[in-house]
């Protein structure tokens, strides 16, 4: 009897997954699991737990519509991060200027990036008592709508770390209270956005909302901040206008990545 030892079989696994993965980004249109099983060899029903396990980490794509499997957008940022975000950021322009328009208050996007936000695109608007964010700010987790949409939606791995550290508020010495921390972002993931009123500044206030694709992976935050009073005048609109603007941004990038054609995101 042939012995097959645990390395053996794991390599054998990881050239399956790598033979995937390379028939995936060598084709042009979705590749159903009888596709892969047709150009890898491997049998269907191994194809099928493969591709399950790579769409759950979001190596791959499944296209509700047709069935057919694509690379996922984990394969896009870890390609090139940098590229990604322009296309975030090419996606995002429009709607973030109409907001900016539409309210009088600044557009932000941000990512997580290590174990901080980063803020990669903003929009103020042509006035001189404003929130002033740029490309590159960081931006603290654990306080403020935009950290805390970030904390909320990031991996699991990244928020354990973020709330066994010390946490001191932005504006003062006081240390937050962790177990109302841990609430708030599980408020936050339940209701689908967040708010918050002088936790940056004096008198500065800021909603924000996540942007995901396929309804479960978090991909970045959109916001808007302001002067308080501006933000929360008529907080149901301001919502309603960050959501639907989110939504525009998700269609976006879903038909650029994996609608098969050639549009190009904010064109």
């Amino acid at each position: 009897m042939t012995h097959i030892t645990g390395s053996e079989t794991k390599k054998d696994s990881t050239s399956k997954v790598t033979a995937i993965m390379e028939v995936l980004c060598a084709s042009v249109t979705p590749l159903t699991v009888r596709d892969v099983e047709e150009a890898t060899g491997i049998p269907r029903s191994t194809a099928h737990r493969f591709l399950l396990s790579l769409e759950e980490q979001r190596w791959a794509y499944r296209d509700p519509l047709t069935d057919g499997y694509r690379p996922g957008i984990r394969f896009f940022l870890l390609q090139n991060a940098s590229t990604f975000y322009d296309e975030l950021i090419s996606a995002a322009e429009p709607e973030m200027t109409q907001l900016m328009k539409t309210t009088g208050n600044t557009s932000i996007l941000s990512v997580v990036e290590g174990s901080s936000g980063l803020c990669i695109h903003s929009v103020e608007p042509p006035a001189p008592i404003k929130f002033t964010a740029h490309r590159g700010m960081a931006i603290p987790l654990h306080a403020g709508a935009t950290g805390k949409i970030l904390l909320a939606h990031c991996p699991r791995e990244i928020r354990s770390r973020i709330l066994s550290s010390p946490l001191q508020s932005p504006r003062g010495a006081e240390t937050i209270d962790r177990g109302e921390l841990v609430r708030e972002l599980d408020r936050i993931r339940a209701q689908g956005f967040a708010f918050s009123r002088e936790e940056w500044m004096p008198h500065a206030g800021d909603i924000s909302v996540p942007i995901f694709y396929g309804k479960k992976t978090f991909l970045a935050q959109l916001g808007m901040a302001g002067i308080a009073e501006n933000i929360f005048r008529d907080f149901e609109g301001m919502l309603l206008l960050l959501k639907q603007s989110a939504h525009n941004v998700e269609r976006k990038l879903q038909d650029h990545y994996f609608g098969g054609g050639t549009h190009v995101p904010g064109k």
